[in-house]
């Protein structure tokens, strides 16, 4: 009786569709792995697991994985326009949780495509349509990005930071978003090296607790000004605490190896061969290991690992030096540092 009431069941059971499950990533690295994401605001992520009922503060998740993402929007992963018409359908079939999603990724896409007009209205429109949506931060978060990418765009990444810090105010957010966009305005300021660099420790000190990933590139850019400011031991020591560190945002990463790597590449001799391979090694860890970090960094990893391979002039070094110009200028083509390598500077 039993093997033959198996034999009727399993065959319904195997019949069953597969709930896709979800999955978050919060700021300290902990992986929280088949789950179902039930709501997602500025304030509040909530989920189901095993039956439970979990929720976090959105300042704590640094990446969300929703199952019925790729299936939802398969026409669109690889059109931006498409996605973004079925993020407003989705918006209409009263599912803002995928939706912002749509919108986000769509953003993203536009911004890859050199399409920033685009870009920023997806994210305005996503603003608009889900106002308290769990990825809003994204909308500071993309712009500010895009802005500090672009040569003159300094005093616009200012505006967006000091949006950020207004509107996490005004809207109570969760402390680590007015942490992140405090971090954003000292980025986009101009003022002398001691007073940035006083910024950036107060930064530090204020994220320690409860941003890691502010943390993170807030040493990073540290390291960053001690390095031009010759403190090379200073920098180094920064740089390599970031790398060592076994969970760390990709972004942060990839300053890191790029720091290292100019480091290198600025105290190698004329006729230093190894020390420019070695430069030229940390520059393409940039594109092999962090490929989710801002574009900004990988088209300057790009723009380095030319001129170290350059000074090299080992074997294949033309071909090096032909593929990253290539990519540099096919994937990153509004950046300062696709027409630096486009004028031979």
């Amino acid at each position: 009786m039993t093997s033959r009431l198996l034999a009727s069941v399993l065959p319904a059971l195997l019949a069953l569709p597969v709930l896709a499950q979800d999955r978050i990533t919060m700021t300290d690295g902990t992986v929280v792995e088949n789950v179902r994401v039930t709501a997602f605001d500025v304030r509040n992520i909530k989920y189901t697991k095993g039956g439970a009922a979990e929720q976090a503060s959105t300042d704590k998740v640094a990446k969300v994985e929703l199952g019925k993402f790729k299936e939802t929007f398969a026409r669109g992963l690889r059109d931006p326009g498409v996605l973004l018409t079925q993020a407003r359908e989705t918006i209409a079939d009263k599912n803002p949780l995928l939706a912002q999603f749509a919108f986000v990724n769509a953003a993203s896409q536009f911004f890859d495509n050199d399409q920033p007009a685009e870009a920023v209205a997806a994210l305005e429109e996503m603003q608009k349509a889900v106002p308290e949506a769990g990825l809003l931060p994204e909308v500071y978060r993309q712009k500010f990005e895009y802005y500090m990418g672009l040569p003159n765009g300094q005093n616009n990444a200012a505006q967006v930071a000091k949006k950020y810090a207004a509107d996490a105010l005004s809207g109570a957010w969760p402390n680590g978003f007015g942490i992140e966009a405090e971090f954003y305005a000292v980025l986009s300021e101009k003022v002398a090296v001691k007073e940035f660099q006083a910024k950036l420790r107060g930064i530090i000190g204020k994220a320690g607790g409860i941003n890691p990933v502010v943390n993170n590139r807030a040493n990073v850019e540290l390291a960053n000004s001690l390095r031009e400011t010759k403190d090379f031991d200073g920098a180094t020591k920064l740089y390599e605490e970031i790398v060592k560190k076994d969970v760390v945002d990709e972004s942060a990463r990839a300053g890191a190896l790029l720091g290292l790597g100019k480091i290198t590449f600025e105290q190698a001799g004329a006729a230093d061969k190894d020390a420019f391979k070695k430069a030229l090694l940390m520059f393409l860890r940039v594109r092999l290991e962090t490929k989710d970090a801002w574009p900004s960094l990988q088209a300057e990893a790009l723009y380095y690992a030319i001129q170290a391979a350059d000074k090299w002039r080992g074997p294949e070094a033309g071909l090096i030096m032909g593929r990253c110009r290539n990519t540099l200028v096919g994937q990153f083509p509004g950046s300062e540092w696709a027409e630096r390598a486009k004028a031979g500077r």
